[in-house]
């Protein structure tokens, strides 16, 4: 090595010890985390959300905010598009996004995500959920309608037959627990089979009940109920007159009504849906309040003629009732004044009631109540009420004498004094049915016994109409020979003439037998048996017992009457069973007993107007029921 290069070297290193001096003499300078991209520097990329979940809340927007924190700009978006917020983008720093809307049981997730800040950089994301919670009660969840038959007919006992309800009843095919008391009326409707019910659920087909005239009336009686079924749906398939769409409460109306007494029917809302053609599916839903009903009827009006019904049905339901009837227990535990309580029973008496519709202002009543003997085969009682309402047809009796059947009894049990051809009426033009062996026959010395109402046909005026074709039920016939006639034609005329009041009268009128060993044949004609015919009884007199308001206008309940506003009186009247031959003329005053005295006569098997208060019935005035 030259001298020159050493000293050269020795230079070097002098400068650079100096230099290294000079960098140990300036302060030390801070370290921070760098990004180095093509020599540029960055903040180290970081993203941060304050809350990881929020339950929206729009009652409390403080509640619904969340902050961003970041070293980039961002931007956020949402996996629902019913979760709303703001704003949905920022710059770097710290920021807030508020939540605006969510439905109720909703959620979604708000992803918040940096924007890149040169091309390789990769972005940093943060998510947080957000839910709403359904503060409305959840529904409940459906369950099945649960339902429990009452009664059901689909009116096809027998087909292919076409008569009227009262010319039989061999269309009724009635089930259920409640069925074994029910019956159909309503004057000209009758049971035909050329037009059957179809394209509904449970349409039967075959027979369906036809209205034969504009703005009639089916009547469904009898139907019993047990107690707790409060809650019913009675449907039935209906179809209106050809060329017409049926409506409900238009083309027909639905009646609800009950054994109670009161007389009070409520009308009943239904829906209908179509069946085929024009046939529809009705039903009523409807909730009984204040208790159950013994029974309970339904009462079916149609605008047009030729509307048809088919296939009634009623159950308990556990459907939501639309409709609320009211039955007053109280009420509906008070029997009808005329009802007679039975102190003797006697299992060969069969009971009924017969439903109809007054003439003109078609009210539905009662037309009355029977005690029938099944082993004499004649009447014990009949009773029945008696009002201005029962003459709105006049006095005219249905020509010719509509003989028939009481429905509700078999053949067996009831005097045949009705022809065989009896479902025939009007017997084209005929007076009288062509059948001969429709009568009693004589007693052996010779005496006949007429057919004799108890509930006089005047008394249930109208011709053809159902309320007088009742009467001529053999449950409402006796054999009548009065020894004294004129005195039972009084009564009769008194009733009518001067009884009857704005207030109710009500009255029992029945057969006493004595002894049993007279008696005499039915179905025959004259003396001529039948094969048919069978023993009837005779009865040794007839009575009548008479009850009202002495005013005859306080419009009260007898059983809300004091003793001093009613008055009560019976009558005995001896038949000419011996043929002594009539008695002409006599008063009805000789005739006259208390109704105690009646009730004593009898045997003491019955009680008579038992909702009387005490006194009313063991005494009585001539002068109070204008006889002198």
């Amino acid at each position: 090595m030259t001298t020159v290069d050493v000293k050269r070297k020795t230079a070097a290193n002098r400068i650079a010890s100096g230099l290294w001096a000079i960098f140990a003499l300036i302060p030390a300078i801070p370290s921070c985390d760098l990004a180095v991209d093509d020599g540029d520097g960055y903040e180290k990329l970081a993203l941060e959300v304050s809350a990881k979940t929020i339950v929206f809340d729009p009652e409390n927007p403080d509640g619904n905010v969340f902050t961003v924190t970041s070293s980039a700009g961002w931007h956020a978006e949402s996996d629902n598009p019913a979760l709303e917020f703001s704003p949905e983008s920022g710059d770097a720093g710290t920021s807030e996004i508020t939540v605006t809307g969510l439905e109720e049981g909703q959620s979604g997730t708000i992803t918040v995500t940096t924007d890149p800040r040169f091309p390789e950089e990769k972005p940093l994301s943060a998510a947080v959920k957000v839910t709403r919670v359904n503060t409305e009660e959840p529904e409940e969840p459906e369950v099945p309608v649960e339902e429990t038959l009452v009664y059901y007919d689909d009116l096809d006992g027998e087909t292919g037959k076409t008569y009227y309800l009262d010319q039989g009843d061999g269309f009724v095919n009635a089930t259920g627990p409640g069925a074994g008391n029910v019956s159909y009326s309503g004057q000209g409707i009758s049971v035909r089979s050329s037009y059957a019910s179809m394209g509904y659920d449970g349409a039967s087909g075959n027979n369906a009940l036809n209205f034969g005239y504009d703005d009639r009336e089916i009547l469904i009686s009898g139907i019993t109920l047990e107690p707790g079924q409060s809650r019913l749906r009675f449907s039935f398939g209906a179809t209106p007159p050809s060329g017409e769409n049926f409506t409900c409460g238009e083309s027909m109306k639905l009646y609800v009504d009950f054994n109670d007494g009161s007389g009070k029917r409520t009308e009943l809302d239904f829906d209908a849906v179509k069946g085929k053609s024009t046939w529809v599916l009705a039903s009523a839903v409807f909730e009984i309040s204040g208790g159950t009903p013994s029974g309970i009827n339904f009462t079916l009006w149609a605008r047009g003629k030729n509307t048809k019904v088919d296939d009634f049905m009623l159950v308990t339901t556990t459907e939501e009732a639309s409709q609320t009837v009211e039955y007053d227990e109280t009420e509906g535990n008070v029997p009808w004044p005329e009802m007679p309580e039975t102190v003797i029973r006697d299992d060969a008496y069969k009971f009924v009631t017969h439903w109809s519709e007054t003439v003109t202002s078609r009210k539905r009543v009662r037309n009355y109540s029977a005690c029938y003997d099944t082993e004499r085969h004649n009447p014990v009682w009949v009773a029945y009420p008696h009002h201005e309402c029962y003459t709105e047809g006049g006095w005219e009796r249905t020509d010719p004498d509509p003989w028939r059947p009481d429905p509700l009894f078999e053949e067996s049990e009831q005097s045949i004094i009705y022809g065989s051809d009896w479902a025939e009426w009007p017997w084209d033009g005929a007076s009288a049915a062509t059948d001969l062996y429709q009568y009693w026959s004589p007693l052996d010395d010779g005496p006949f016994f007429g057919r004799g109402h108890i509930l006089r046909s005047a008394d249930r005026g109208g011709h053809e109409t159902e309320l007088n074709i009742q009467t001529f039920y053999p449950t409402n016939i006796a054999p009548e020979r009065f020894l004294y006639p004129d005195v039972h034609s009084e009564l009769e005329r008194l009733l009518s003439d001067e009884w009857i009041c704005r207030d109710t009268i009500y009255v029992v009128a029945g057969c006493h037998y004595e002894e049993d060993s007279y008696y005499v044949y039915d179905a025959c004609s004259f003396s001529d048996q039948s094969s048919r015919s069978k023993k009837c009884d005779l009865p040794s007199a007839e009575y009548k017992v008479y009850l009202r308001t002495k005013s005859g206008n306080t419009g009260k309940r007898i059983c809300d009457c004091q003793a001093d506003e009613l008055m009560a009186i019976g009558f005995w009247l001896p038949q000419d069973l011996e043929n002594r031959g009539e008695i002409p003329g006599g008063s009805p005053a000789d005739f006259a007993y208390s109704v105690d005295e009646i009730e004593e006569m009898l045997g003491g098997i019955f009680e008579f107007f038992p909702e009387a208060p005490d006194g009313v019935t063991s005494t009585f005035s001539l002068q109070d029921w204008g006889i002198y």
